[in-house]
């Protein structure tokens, strides 16, 4: 068979490997799956209008011009940054807790009901308290993030300490491994896959509760986010919402790497 006579696809395989070649088909798919909703966004905001749903040719423009202005910017490292503090301290309380829960029939017992409450609990429904509260400054929105997200943590971390295989803790033992050791070596690498999803669940959870809890006081960029939706067109709106996005993706793109190097046994049994 000659190389014009190839199918692409069977010349990508022979001149990249089989594991290549099918990262790129994955990459070629998800390429052409964005390009086909950009053009159905484009045709669907052409024929809505700007009032009702700005194409990208009129969204992209004026995300260029809000990076330009640096104000959109100023706010959202100011919004992160604040954010990153409430998720820092629900990650240091909820991981090691949920690992109590899961190990522990007495705190189990003590913590699940909170957990169920409060994980069924709009987050809107509890900035009128926090507000009352902590008032409207930097530990409105720590304390905010950090409520919300604790119990996507915890309950993450808690479904992997209970399916931890018995017989991994038994083989600690039949090595006379102690408490500490048996910790360390054995239950810690093998939460360390759940670890890291807790990890990304919370912070997609934390990312919400900042807007969400930003706009009801006006404040940061869930404020711009406020103040967008009032306007005419919903240009700028769909920008700060991309803006969103893509730090949502590029946060979980950087937590899987690191994944990927902490645990790499777990995507294998996985795959």
């Amino acid at each position: 068979m000659t190389l014009q006579a190839m199918p692409l696809q069977l010349w990508i395989q022979k001149a990249a490997g089989p594991q290549v070649s099918a990262t790129l088909r994955l990459w070629m798919r998800r390429t052409a799956g964005i390009l086909l909703a950009l053009v159905a966004w484009e045709v669907g905001g052409r024929i809505a209008g700007e009032a009702l749903f700005a194409p990208p040719s009129a969204v992209v423009p004026e995300l260029i011009d809000m990076l330009g202005d640096g104000q959109m910017l100023a706010e959202l490292a100011s919004s992160l940054g604040q954010m990153l503090i409430g998720y820092a301290m629900a990650c240091l309380v909820g991981i090691p807790l949920g690992v109590a829960m899961g190990r522990s029939a007495i705190v189990d017992a003590i913590v699940h009901p909170w957990m169920s409450m409060f994980i069924v609990t709009s987050v809107a429904a509890l900035v009128p308290l926090f507000v009352l509260v902590v008032g409207t400054g930097l530990w409105f929105r720590v304390t905010i993030v950090f409520t919300t997200c604790l119990w996507y943590i915890l309950l993450t971390t808690y479904q992997g300490a209970r399916g931890v295989d018995p017989r991994w803790i038994d083989v600690g033992r039949a090595f006379s491994a102690g408490p500490l050791k048996r910790f360390v070596s054995v239950l810690l690498p093998a939460l360390s896959p759940h670890l890291m999803i807790a990890a990304r669940i919370g912070l997609v959870h934390a990312i919400r509760a900042m807007v969400v809890g930003e706009m009801f006081i006006i404040v940061g960029f869930g404020g711009l986010v406020y103040r967008a939706g009032l306007s005419v067109s919903t240009a700028q709106l769909l920008a700060l919402l991309l803006v969103l996005m893509a730090i949502g993706v590029a946060s979980n793109v950087l937590l899987r790497a690191l994944e990927r190097r902490l645990a790499p046994w777990f995507e294998e049994v996985a795959g």
